[in-house]
């Protein structure tokens, strides 16, 4: 068995200490061996990376395993693209983290015996901040009762359709994914998407190629609010807008790429004319409050991109 992971940590960051608090939880992992390398990259963040991977002991063997790549402000696309190049051949699991999310110490040891079991792609339940309850139960998108118990009681195996799930009502977070990269080594997060949808495509592409998909029950990752330009957004600013501009060219790729039941493409539909909606308000928002630069930002979205054009005019097959 190779024992290989390669954990990949996007690192753009505003906040100190948050970078310290993830690498001390993969310290704790009680798996920690088969961890073979972490690799962060700094994506230009203001709070550079350095100095928190720096506090840790130099001589032991955790800090060894550690791999710093700095570059220029690129997204977090772009950042785990580069942490999926620097994974080396021998590397036969890859985990992703952010960098203001925490794994608890059997988040590891869990994902594995899924995967050691023949799974391809394993996910975990987990926390939002400030939230006890797990997000399968929370949203309600999950019974694990439907699916088998294959281990200890928390590892379960996916069965349905995970098209569906994914682009409907997704239960899987970045921070507990685990895949098989010796199976589909090619694979990269698309670029064009800076703000959303990145990952969703992502999952898609690998679980085209997975034979056997896995989870765990227990809640084995607690996820932070890192001040990022990840995923976090205010309503009324222009980075909503560019999160929502991304949401709705991610929903027409899905109807133009993705095989799905005419039930799923419905579904789909919606979601998108709600994204229109969501992007609307948005834009008046800011005009209300008289951020003017929200003309320019709709007048480059609008003449440059067909499908946001599209979604406008409800032109969608």
């Amino acid at each position: 068995m190779n024992n290989s992971v390669s954990v990949i940590i996007p690192f753009y960051q505003r906040t100190s200490g948050l970078l310290t608090n993830a690498l001390k939880g993969i310290q704790a992992q009680t798996a920690l061996s088969r961890i073979a390398n972490i690799i962060v990259i700094d994506d230009g963040s203001p709070t550079p990376a350095k100095p928190e991977i720096d506090a840790f002991n130099s001589d032991s063997e955790f800090y060894r395993k550690i791999t710093l790549i700095k570059q220029n402000n690129s997204g977090v696309s772009r950042a785990r693209n580069v942490g999926l190049e620097a994974v080396t051949d021998e590397t036969e699991y890859v985990a992703f983290l952010d960098p203001d999310d925490f794994w608890q110490p059997e988040h590891v040891e869990l994902s594995l015996k899924g995967l050691d079991l023949g799974s391809d792609f394993h996910f975990s339940n987990f926390t939002h901040m400030g939230v006890t309850i797990g997000a399968f139960e929370r949203a309600g998108y999950i019974d694990p009762s439907k699916h088998p118990i294959i281990a200890d009681e928390k590892i379960h195996e996916y069965v349905g359709d995970m098209v569906l799930q994914t682009t409907t009502a997704n239960i899987i977070g970045t921070s507990t994914v685990f895949y098989r990269i010796t199976k589909t080594p090619q694979l990269r997060f698309d670029e064009n998407f800076k703000f959303a949808g990145e990952d969703y495509l992502m999952w898609l592409s690998i679980l085209k190629y997975a034979q056997k998909i896995t989870f765990t029950n227990s809640i084995t990752v607690r996820y932070g609010e890192g001040i990022n330009l990840f995923s976090g957004a205010k309503w009324g600013s222009k980075h909503m807008c560019k999160r929502l501009f991304d949401e709705i060219n991610y929903r027409y790729f899905l109807l133009h790429n993705i095989t799905m039941t005419e039930a799923n493409r419905k579904k789909v539909k919606e979601m998108l004319y709600d994204n229109r909606q969501a992007y609307i308000g948005n834009l008046q928002s800011m005009l209300k409050r008289l951020k003017l630069s929200a003309l320019g930002l709709f007048y480059k979205h609008y003449t440059q991109n067909k499908p946001f054009r599209d979604t406008l005019l409800k032109r969608i097959d």
